[in-house]
């Protein structure tokens, strides 16, 4: 996915990063060295734990990819693509995928909001 660093804030020594997108704008974790305020960047977005279907992932009415925040959690319009028997599940942003584990039912092929404080974003350095 792509990003534009607009703003980094300093947590217990672990940089979290204000950022837009094209679907919109929110604030993350982030893995590596320091990004650069105003620098565009290629990541990979990481939800750190397992979504709960009806609490942190729920179906959505709304059929547009989408990105932003409610309180100090990430929130997340994609499309569910494909769910495996165990759980992993991809979730496409746009032009980019997101690998997320489920706890529940719920079949794929739907828009789905996913909202999480556990998200981290990794430099593809490219």
């Amino acid at each position: 996915m792509k990003i534009i660093v607009e703003k980094i804030i300093m947590i217990d020594g672990k940089p979290k990063v204000d950022f837009t997108t094209e679907y919109g704008k929110s604030s993350a974790k982030w893995a590596g060295e320091i990004p650069e305020v105003g620098r565009e960047y290629f990541v990979e977005l990481e939800i750190g734990e397992s979504l709960v279907i009806g609490t942190t992932l729920n179906p959505c009415d709304e059929n547009k990819f989408a990105i932003g925040m409610k309180l100090d959690a990430v929130v997340l319009i994609g499309y569910l693509e494909s769910i495996e028997a165990d759980g992993y599940a991809i979730l496409r942003l746009g032009d980019s995928i997101v690998s997320i584990e489920l706890k529940g039912v719920i079949l794929p092929g739907t828009f789905v909001k996913v909202i999480s404080d556990e998200v981290t974003l990794f430099d593809l350095e490219y």
